[in-house]
């Protein structure tokens, strides 16, 4: 029982987090100038204070999604470890 609610809890958590992940990816990068642009200035010395708030916010988004999928891997390793 204690082995199925971890792993099936890891699962949904691991769907969720590979949803932020696409989301993610398609608001950071539009197209492919986009991306391309996104590495010109990567350490936005001349950004404006609004571009600097902006980056800020993604990055924690980033941050939720990494320990979002922090936490699906957990629990899949605690619910494949438990035996039946």
């Amino acid at each position: 029982m204690l082995d199925d609610a971890f792993t099936y809890g890891g699962w949904a958590c691991s769907l969720v987090a590979v949803g932020v992940w696409l989301w993610l990816a398609r608001r950071a990068f539009p197209s492919f100038e986009a991306f391309v642009r996104g590495f010109d200035d990567e350490l936005q010395l001349g950004a404006s204070c609004e571009e600097r708030a902006r980056h800020a916010r993604w990055y924690q988004v980033r941050q939720a999604a990494v320990a979002l999928t922090a936490v699906a891997a957990l629990c899949l390793s605690i619910g494949f470890a438990i035996p039946d």
